[in-house]
């Protein structure tokens, strides 16, 4: 990919941003005529509507993954557990969030919860890097396992709730992460 083309896909990835979080639906067509190009160009340029939201939250999500981890409270497993529930407490609570996964639940349970998913990645992926520092004797494979599994158990608390209008049950999560992680420990 050329520059200019890179350029030019994130600022497509930009605009889906912006509607986005103004609570209006990412269309593709309305996407490639405000960037004044036509619809082939954009799928071109940033897959379909799925791969193209799916990286617009990934971005969005690492951000806030990483702030709460930075600002989790504990030591070692302690700390990733509080930084998953600060995690999922910002993210249950915001509204752009909420909206697609309350007006498009198929395709926002879909990129979100999907194993390989660019989402349910981006946090595996820092979960992973954070229970490596924390356990060094885990790297690769078992980190990994775990990072993934702490994923999805707090995805499906809290996004399957919110898909079906119910509040979100993060005490649960973390409390079904902590009995995983004491288990997985005891085990090393």
């Amino acid at each position: 990919m050329g520059v200019s083309e890179k350029v030019r896909r994130d600022d497509a990835i930009r605009l889906a941003r912006r509607h986005y979080l103004a609570l209006e639906r990412v269309d593709m067509q309305s996407l490639a005529f405000e960037l004044g190009i036509g619809r082939t160009t954009l799928y071109r340029w940033v897959g379909d509507r799925d791969k193209l939201i799916s990286e617009m939250l990934s971005g969005m999500v690492i951000e806030v993954i990483r702030t709460a981890i930075d600002e989790a409270e504990g030591e070692g497993l302690e700390r990733i557990l509080d930084g998953m529930r600060r995690f999922m407490v910002t993210t249950a609570g915001f509204a752009p969030l909420r909206h697609l996964i309350q007006t498009e639940p198929e395709l926002g349970l879909r990129v979100m919860l999907a194993p390989g998913s660019g989402v349910s990645t981006a946090i595996t992926t820092e979960l992973q890097a954070e229970i490596e520092k924390t356990r060094p004797g885990w790297e690769g494979e078992k980190a990994a396992e775990l990072a993934d599994v702490l994923t999805q158990i707090g995805m499906a608390y809290e996004w399957g709730n919110i898909a079906v209008r119910s509040e979100p049950e993060i005490d649960r999560a973390i409390r079904a992460m902590d009995t995983l992680v004491r288990a997985t420990d005891s085990t090393r």
